[in-house]
């Protein structure tokens, strides 16, 4: 009898010790998603992170990705970190203004130079400013930034050889700041539609073209559907920014917070590697497929246009002050 007794309590011991330090109730686990598709870097970097991160904290931190929005649009995930329901997205300057819009800057044309003109600025003063007034305001925290490649414009029936072929062109862009701005600058007509359905858009005619970074294209097949890579480079690296709820923050154990922010960087280190060292191949790549790469005539022109006609009007989406574009250019 005291046999019988003794074992139950030792069972009873055991499943306790097991729900505490197995792997289920003892985890934490952050669903990240973003719009890109599994192939992409953005996944791959993620995918990274995550390993990192179970080994930084001992599997007490586990992060799952998903692409291809399966957690919704960027501004359906972007609502849902505001409210929780999201852990984190991968944001774009546009997507993550609603929690600070000054973010939006980012994304204006011909702002940076260089990789380290990129980085000196979202891991310098200016970024932690932004992480802190971010905390404080919409409660929601930024944990990692990204480079997001450089832009061109692809077309399906003509080459965009100097502004006046894009004059008319309906060009697929997303639905938020800067992209239709900066089109209508450029003299097209810019046509949001959500990243999943560009490539019907464009198979179907709906739209002439569309602007995306270079690495998109064999991602997502779009050499199926256009003929022209138009390397008018309009953005470079304009850093999104990885938003993490705060309900999601408070679930993790303040010991790892670190881990979480540290393991990001690693991903996303390994992103802007990849941006920084493929864009050689992608070109090599997309050329075997078929597409046509075409150099504008007259590359100060776009900048003059884009960046002069543009940023008055871009300046109202981060708060009107059109010296943060300028202080973020000269940045040194």
């Amino acid at each position: 009898m005291i046999r019988r007794s003794w074992l139950r309590a030792w069972g009873v011991g055991v499943a306790l010790l097991t729900s505490v330090s197995g792997s289920g109730a003892a985890q934490e686990v952050l669903k990240l998603g973003h719009v890109l598709a599994p192939t992409h870097q953005f996944h791959r970097g993620m995918e990274l992170a995550a390993k990192e991160l179970q080994a930084k904290t001992g599997g007490r931190v586990t992060m799952q990705v998903f692409p291809s929005s399966q957690l919704g649009t960027e501004r359906d995930m972007n609502v849902g970190v505001r409210s929780g329901t999201v852990d984190m997205v991968l944001a774009s300057p546009g997507g993550a203004s609603v929690h600070l819009r000054d973010i939006a800057v980012l994304d204006a044309p011909y702002l940076f130079r260089d990789d380290a003109h990129w980085r000196k600025v979202v891991y310098g003063e200016i970024g932690d400013d932004w992480t802190k007034r971010a905390a404080e305001t919409s409660n929601v925290h930024f944990v990692g930034w990204f480079h997001r490649g450089t832009r061109h414009v692809i077309s399906k029936t003509k080459p965009y050889a100097t502004l006046a072929d894009m004059r008319g062109q309906k060009i697929r862009v997303a639905d938020f700041p800067p992209y239709p701005q900066v089109f209508r600058a450029l003299g097209a007509v810019p046509t949001p539609i959500a990243f999943a359905e560009m490539y019907s858009a464009l198979e179907s005619g709906i739209v002439d073209g569309a602007d995306v970074p270079l690495d998109t294209i064999p991602a997502m097949k779009l050499h199926e559907v256009t003929k022209f890579v138009n390397l008018v480079a309009w953005s470079y690296a304009a850093p999104g920014v990885i938003v993490m709820s705060d309900a999601a923050m408070k679930r993790v154990p303040a010991a790892d917070r670190a881990a979480v922010r540290a393991a990001i960087r690693v991903g996303t280190d390994y992103i802007a590697t990849e941006f920084e060292t493929s864009e050689k191949s992608v070109r090599e790549q997309i050329a075997k497929a078929g597409m046509t790469l075409v150099e504008p005539k007259d590359p100060e022109a776009w900048r003059k246009v884009a960046a002069e006609q543009a940023i008055p009007e871009l300046a109202r989406t981060w708060g009107g002050d059109a010296g943060l574009y300028k202080r973020i250019a000269e940045t040194r």
